[in-house]
């Protein structure tokens, strides 16, 4: 079925208007930019969500506006850059596909995944991926352009402005990401980024105008050389206020009261708006900036939410990972029948905490630890003559020793009528090295095994 699909479709081209060649599925248009104000960004919202026939090329452009901002893309990267860290495999019966996992480690499935995060966001209507081999076998594919797919009529539009187009049913090798009605969670954030803007515009006046010193020139009402002299005199000198009067006329100059109160509430707006973006993101402040109140306590909490946040948006890669790219994987020949995709864990962050939990659950709990797991979980090389080594580094057995005919050796005669001294109890609050050498064993002699490994 995959080979018959393959035969009666074909590929998604695109291309501007210069040198557009009759079989060209789409004609591409610029971004347009600027002009953002809250109408224009509900005007654009309503038209994406319009029933029959959305229109969502405006909406695609204010979302590649807005991505401009600098503190809405740091926090989109930090969480990006959280879940595209973790390597992916693809296990089959609990081993890892070498043949698959190649595809995996290659740039265009990296590329895929930042595809699928930015679908979070930037996925008005969901996002539509093409595949094809390339010339040397790889796996590769295009992302098709936002402003030129209907999700809701299954259409590929030539125009972004386009109402009807051509049905993707007559394409090849096709995998549809999303909901057909979503506008993405940019919608939300875009609105403090166009505030913040706009107030970042205005408090750019205020420091204009206010913010450096008028200039004064006077000039006698009668020459009129002199008042061209003067004025080009006077705006050579800088981009400042120049204000020219004749000598003899009076101008007042009335100062805007409380100026740096007025600065102050730009600030706080400008702080407003990025708090707000960064809790639409990571869900809380404190991992991205400090704040005045601020503890590590409560960072440490607001970490561990923004850490559930991005093991939720893993989860929903895999599941388009194994519900529906396995099928595309399939379909270019590749075998994933009886296998899954899966997010390796992460290591501990603290492995000093970690190591004081290993000694206590073996010392303290009893509880028996493969020591394979150890060697995988702190990076450790397993040595060659592992065997031999762990039999050598095991404690030999106490020798039994004949009782002194006078003595014992605390010096206390053995008649049993003699007073025997309890032994000392066990040292508590012993240091994490004396756990650790416990747990590992104790090393052989220097006449034993070769230990430089």
């Amino acid at each position: 079925m995959a080979k018959e699909k393959k035969k009666k479709g074909k590929n998604i081209t695109s291309g501007g208007n210069i040198s557009r060649l009759p079989s060209q599925t789409i004609v591409l248009q610029p971004t347009r930019r600027g002009g953002l104000d809250v109408s224009a960004y509900m005007d654009s919202i309503r038209q994406a969500e319009l029933i029959d026939w959305p229109r969502r090329a405006k909406l695609v452009d204010l979302y590649a506006d807005v991505m401009l901002d600098g503190h809405l893309f740091s926090v989109l990267r930090k969480q990006k850059s959280a879940i595209l860290s973790t390597p992916i495999q693809f296990q089959r019966d609990g081993n890892i596909d070498e043949k698959i996992q190649e595809h995996i480690d290659s740039p265009w499935f990296n590329r895929f995944i930042e595809d699928l995060i930015n679908d979070e966001w930037e996925g008005v209507g969901g996002s539509l991926f093409q595949f094809f081999l390339d010339d040397k076998g790889w796996i590769n594919y295009n992302l098709i352009p936002r402003k030129h797919v209907d999700a809701i009529n299954r259409t590929i539009l030539r125009n972004q402005t386009d109402l009807i187009g051509e049905s993707w049913d007559n394409f090849s090798d096709l995998l549809y990401v999303g909901d057909p009605r979503q506008i993405g969670h940019l919608a939300v954030a875009a609105f403090w980024v166009i505030l913040k803007r706009n107030n970042v515009a205005d408090w750019a006046e205020l420091g204009e105008i206010f913010g450096r010193p008028i200039r004064e020139g006077t000039y006698d009402a009668w020459d009129d050389k002199a008042r061209e002299k003067l004025i080009d005199d006077i705006y050579n000198m800088g981009g400042a206020g120049v204000i020219v009067h004749p000598d003899g006329t009076k101008i007042n100059l009335i100062q805007a009261g409380n100026i740096s109160g007025g600065s102050d509430l730009y600030d706080r707006l400008h702080t407003i708006c990025n708090n707000e973006i960064s809790k639409i993101v990571n869900g809380n402040t404190l991992t991205t900036e400090a704040g005045d109140k601020g503890t590590q306590a409560l960072g440490t909490v607001q970490q561990d939410g923004e850490a559930d946040i991005v093991f939720f948006i893993k989860r929903r890669i895999l599941d388009i990972l194994n519900y529906e790219v396995t099928d595309v994987f399939a379909s270019m020949g590749i075998d994933t029948a009886g296998g899954k995709f899966t997010f390796v864990p992460p290591k501990k962050k603290d492995p000093e905490k970690q190591v004081a939990i290993i000694c206590r659950l073996k010392n303290e709990a009893g509880l028996p630890i493969d020591d394979d797991y150890l060697y995988e979980e702190f990076g450790i090389p397993k040595p060659d003559n592992y065997d031999e080594l762990k039999a050598a580094g095991r404690p030999a057995a106490p020798a039994v020793e004949e009782p002194a005919d006078e003595e014992n050796e605390n010096g206390k005669g053995t008649d049993e009528n003699d007073p025997v001294e309890p032994e000392s109890e066990p040292k508590k609050g012993r240091k994490l090295t004396d756990r650790v050498r416990d747990f590992f064993g104790r090393a052989p002699e220097s006449a034993g095994a070769d230990l430089d490994w």
